[in-house]
């Protein structure tokens, strides 16, 4: 798969925010809820081990309550069938706490030790002389939207006869949908750029309906919305086009939102809200 990094609006290069801290921490917390589960449940257990017997084609369970005992008093399946359930989730629990408690050390050892924001320092210590030198590898949130809101393009011509619908960053779109989707992005504050061109891996130019920058991730994503989805050839044209920009590494719910209407189903804002929300902030 072709990505096209030289066809960013951000240097390639640059590092994005740490998001490890986080996902670690997410982790942490979902592994001592776990832990705690477990030892609720380990506290209500019965005592001594589960053996299991082949005989023939059939297997049967033995209570052992004493580790001298090695074959156990014999557990009816049709009366005592839980025990033998209650039995085997204890001996699991106990080897899941093991391997949670060993986890949780290491995620202490390594937040203890990881410390991302050092790069950005790195930076950020040296005089201005020698920052002047330097191309950072890492930028601060507020310069990285500057240095994406002042890049210049030549977007497309929009013919006279189309109505007139301006949004409210002040560039004329094309449809009333757009007109939505430009204006929920201004809403939540979402950088975008209308009809920037982008070079497919072909070679081919394209002018997706929006290029946004999730300005926390520093990820940029191409937003296209399709509106005529009644008409077969549109459609064709559609899939033919979604085709094109996965193999030039735009991929639907990685960097690539698409949204969809036709003649009797219309964008619905609820919708444009919900692929900002999971991709956009």
């Amino acid at each position: 798969m072709n990505h096209i990094a030289n066809n960013r609006i951000l240097n390639a290069m640059l590092l994005s925010p740490d998001l490890t801290i986080s996902a670690v921490s997410n982790r942490q917390s979902e592994l001592i809820l776990l832990l705690n589960t477990i030892n609720s449940r380990l506290s209500n257990a019965p005592d001594g081990t589960l053996r299991i017997a082949k005989r023939g084609n059939a297997h049967q369970y033995y209570h052992r309550t004493d580790s001298t005992d090695r074959t156990g008093t014999y557990i009816k399946k049709k009366s005592n069938l839980n025990l033998a359930k209650s039995l085997a989730q204890k001996e699991y629990d106990l080897k899941v706490k093991h391997e949670i408690q060993h986890e949780l050390h290491a995620i202490e050892t390594f937040l203890k030790n990881y410390s991302p924001e050092q790069i950005e320092h790195l930076y950020n210590s040296l005089n201005e002389i020698r920052q002047e030198l330097i191309t950072p590898v890492y930028t601060p949130a507020e310069d990285t939207l500057n240095l994406w809101n002042n890049v210049q393009y030549n977007s497309l011509d929009i013919p006279d006869d189309t109505p007139d619908f301006y949004s409210d960053n002040g560039e004329q779109v094309r449809s009333k949908s757009e007109l939505i989707i430009a204006n929920k992005l201004k809403q939540h504050n979402i950088p975008y750029k209308y009809e920037y061109p982008l070079v497919l891996s072909t070679g081919v130019t394209v002018h997706p309906d929006f290029t946004c920058l999730n300005i926390n991730t520093r990820q940029e994503f191409i937003w296209e919305h399709f509106g005529i989805m009644g008409d077969s050839e549109y459609m064709n044209k559609t899939l033919k086009k979604i085709n094109d920009y996965a193999k030039s590494g735009y991929v639907l719910g990685r960097n690539f939102i698409v949204t969809f209407e036709s003649s009797s189903i219309s964008l619905n804002s609820n919708t444009v809200d919900i692929n900002i929300n999971e991709y956009l902030l």
